[in-house]
This record gives C-alpha cells, sequence and structure tokens, in this order.
C-alpha cells in the first residue's frame, strides 16, 4: 500500500514537529505544508519536499494530500478544520478542539454530519504513564475513587510567546482537563475557579499567570485543577506536572516533572523531555511518534481512533466553565457537550 499523503497545516512549532514525525514515517509522507506566511509555508515546504500553499481551500482544489493535521492557533480550528472534514478529508487536529464550545461543537458535527474522520491530538492519551493509571482504575484496583488533582505549569516565556492568542486554559490546562476526567473515569460536572494575573500583564502580555479550580464531578468526587506559565528562567524543565488519584484501596500518583536524564550544563541543570517528542538518533519518538503513528494507521486500515470525539468535547466544555467562572467569580456548571 502507498504511503498516504498528509498536508500540514500551520508551519510553526507543533507543525514543524509533526511534520518531521510523518517524514519518518514508513506509513505516510508530507504532501503539502499549508500556512498563510509565505516564509515560512514556503521553507518547510522545501524542507520536507512539499508544496506550498496559502490556504486550504486552495490545497483542496489541488488534490494536495488524502489526509490533514492542523496545527494553526486555536481560534482558526473551527474554520480551517470544517472545510476539511466536509472536503471528506480525515483530520488529526491538535489540542484543544477549539477555543470555545460553540466552535468544537461546530467541528464535532461537521464530522458528524460528513461522516469523515476526526482525531483530536491529546497527547497523553498516548503516554504510557497516564494509559497505564487509567487502565488500573478502570479495572478497580485503586477500588473507588475518591478525590483526584491534576495541573502543570511550565515557564513564563511560552506565555510571552502566545502573547495572548490562547488562555492558559486552554493551551495548557486542556491535557489536565482531559486527564482528570479519563483516568477517573468521571466527568467534571462543575466547577470554581480563580485566576492570578500579575506575572504577564506586567511583561505586556494580555494574559492570566495562572488558574486554580475546585472541581465537582459525575461520581460524587471532588477535584482540584490547576495550570500556568510561571515557572522562572532557571528551573530545569518546562513540564512541571503531576497527577493525583486517591481511591478507596489504593492511588495513583503520576510525576512526569523528571523523566530519568539529568544534565548539567552552563552552570545550570536541566531535565529534557523523555516522553513527549524526544529525538533519538535523528529521529522524533515518544508519545507525538505514537498518535501520528495511529492516526495514519487508523485512515489507512479504517480501524477506530482511541480517542472519541465525544471526549475532546467534553474538555472544551470543562474548559469553557472555567473561564466562565474565573469572570463571574462563582460556581459553574459545565455545559452540556453531547452532540
Amino acid at each position: 500500500m502507498s504511503k498516504l499523503r498528509i498536508g500540514i497545516v500551520g508551519a510553526g512549532f507543533m507543525g514543524l514537529l509533526h511534520a518531521r514525525v510523518v517524514a519518518d514515517s514508513d506509513l505516510g509522507a508530507v504532501s503539502a505544508i499549508v500556512d498563510p506566511n509565505p516564509d515560512a509555508g514556503r521553507k518547510a515546504a522545501g524542507d520536507f519536499g512539499a508544496v506550498h500553499f496559502a490556504d486550504v481551500e486552495t490545497a483542496l482544489s489541488s488534490g494536495a494530500a488524502d489526509a490533514y493535521i492542523v496545527c494553526a492557533p486555536d481560534k482558526l480550528h473551527e474554520s480551517v478544520t470544517c472545510a476539511l472534514l466536509e472536503a471528506g478529508k480525515p483530520v488529526l487536529l491538535e489540542k484543544p478542539m477549539a477555543h470555545t464550545l460553540a466552535a468544537a461543537m461546530s467541528i464535532a458535527r461537521s464530522a458528524e454530519n460528513t461522516g469523515s474522520r476526526l482525531l483530536v491530538g491529546h497527547i497523553l492519551r498516548f503516554d504510557p504513564r497516564y494509559a497505564a493509571a487509567a487502565a488500573a482504575v478502570r479495572e478497580g484496583r485503586i477500588g473507588e475513587p475518591i478525590h483526584a488533582t491534576s495541573g502543570r505549569f511550565t515557564n513564563r516565556e511560552v506565555g510571552t510567546r502566545m502573547n495572548g492568542g490562547s488562555s492558559v486554559c486552554f493551551y495548557l490546562g486542556v491535557h489536565d482537563v482531559d486527564m482528570l476526567q479519563w483516568i477517573t473515569g468521571a466527568n467534571v460536572t462543575s466547577v470554581y475557579s480563580r485566576a492570578v494575573s500579575k506575572l504577564m500583564p506586567s511583561l505586556a502580555v494580555a494574559s492570566e499567570d495562572a488558574i486554580f479550580t475546585t472541581v465537582e464531578m459525575s461520581n460524587g468526587m471532588a477535584g482540584q485543577l490547576y495550570f500556568g506559565w510561571t515557572l522562572p528562567e532557571h528551573v530545569p524543565t518546562g513540564i512541571w506536572a503531576r497527577t493525583e488519584v486517591i481511591g478507596t484501596e489504593g492511588m495513583i500518583d503520576i510525576d512526569v516533572r523528571d523523566h530519568g536524564l539529568r544534565m548539567l550544563s552552563g552552570g545550570r541543570w536541566h531535565l529534557p523531555d523523555g516522553l513527549h517528542w524526544p529525538a533519538a538518533n535523528g529521529h522524533i519518538t515518544g508519545n507525538l511518534f505514537e498518535e501520528v503513528r495511529h492516526f495514519i494507521d487508523a485512515v489507512r486500515n479504517d480501524l477506530p481512533f482511541v480517542m472519541p470525539v465525544a471526549d475532546a468535547l467534553r474538555a472544551v466544555a470543562v474548559n469553557d466553565a472555567i473561564l466562565r467562572s474565573v469572570r463571574s467569580g462563582a460556581r459553574e456548571t459545565v455545559e452540556d457537550w453531547q452532540i
């Protein structure tokens, strides 16, 4: 079977990572780069032996790809992804699904109405640590979950780079919103959230620094979510994350701050990424590799995706409620996300 021709939408950081994984794959090949920035788009296309297009409509009319990976900014997900789905193209859509629940619902309806295949790329679904935790709860190994906490912080450079283009809730926190619900097997039903905004405004960035949330869940659990881009420059890792689930007969503790490799260089410690998208022997491996390979293999062989679209919708619905609670200062109910 010939390789699946993949179009990459967005020639930024994540788009180029995905392109590298596809280019190394024995199942797929990068055939198109779609980006409105001609310099970035043409360079990426040249690097990967692909054709550059300024927009998805032109790429679609040219028959440039069999499937697409969308790595565009959050606020462009709805228009770009709906156009691709309505053209019958399978899509791997980088998380978050969209920047609002209304936009995410629009994408989900396009997939449902057209029958086009959609996988939202929640990369932690392909992380063996989180997958093992979810399996342990399903198997009853910690009894009935009682309460849980999940959160992460990253370097303040990420917040300044985003420059208000995405909320910390959607860019970073969506990981933990999904993990809290996937691992425990319960839905977040209401939230009570508070934001702190000191650092980013002082750097002329229109963004909160961090958000802290207390949640109520469908099975009677209580929990907490927290996320922010506040870590100082000298912190050795940009992945300062932890998830804990306490059950009636045991507990789970996922600590991903240290991937087992420590380097002292330039007078400071570094804890490099060893699982999300590390490079080994010149190739991107780890969770991102598994995510992209799963997408290509499932499309080529008509196999089910490991993550339902409904779960991605659920995460956006919770984020919507968190931001509403930040604005209102009150407890907010998670809106219905079923389609």
